[in-house]
């Protein structure tokens, strides 16, 4: 492959690294002890972020893992912002990545039980679709904190309100979560798929239960 010129070459580096990194996100969420009480959304990515460092260490992965990262020239109209986690192949473009996002999911305020699947789309996932995360390349991925563990609510939840937002999407109106093309044997993990720009985007889906359901 000739990487010197064309951008899209480098993008393509991203999808053949995605099973792995997909597959390192799970497996260190298994890690991960049970959140104090006051943990916030940030405070769980600082640790996920350290599991995986680790790992990928362990392991020895040809990748850079970063915790807010800044992405310097997002797309037109966008104001910079900090990406939660990043993993970049080892290659001097500092706007080739994989973003995973985190957001919380089934929190529990004054004993009501609220799915913030809202908020996963409409300050996660529309992150990646305005340009301002993830311009470069043509994959993205969100992670989703279900503090109550029970995935089944979250990912019902979810899939409702990325319906519902499909035209900002960038979707078919009846499409929704879709099993994963590249971990389709864990259901915790799906994809959904977009037109940007005029151009497929994918964005992976790693749903992460916190406790088991009561």
């Amino acid at each position: 492959m000739n990487f010197i010129g064309s951008p899209a070459e480098w993008a393509g580096l991203i999808e053949p690294m995605l099973p792995t990194i997909l597959q390192l996100v799970v497996d260190c969420w298994v890690e991960m002890s049970v959140p104090t009480q006051g943990e916030r959304e940030d405070d769980l990515t600082v640790r996920l972020c350290l599991l995986l460092k680790q790992n990928r260490t362990a392991r020895e992965l040809p990748f850079q893992i970063d915790i807010q990262m800044v992405e310097l020239e997002p797309a037109d109209g966008n104001e910079t912002g900090r990406m939660d986690i990043t993993f970049r192949p080892l290659i001097p473009r500092e706007d080739i990545y994989f973003c995973l996002e985190g957001k919380l999911l089934n929190v529990t305020k004054n004993a009501r039980r609220r799915s913030l699947a809202s908020e996963y789309v409409n300050q996660g996932m529309m992150r990646f679709i305005s340009g301002k995360y993830a311009k470069a390349v043509h994959h993205g991925g969100m992670a989703g904190y279900i503090i109550d563990g029970d995935t089944s609510y979250a990912i019902t939840r979810v899939s409702a309100s990325i319906k519902r937002h499909c035209a900002a999407l960038g979707m078919e109106p009846a499409h929704g979560l879709t099993t994963s093309s590249f971990l389709g044997e864990n259901r915790n993990v799906r994809e959904t798929n977009h037109l940007r720009k005029g151009e497929k985007f994918l964005i992976h889906h790693v749903f992460l239960p916190v406790a088991p359901p009561a």
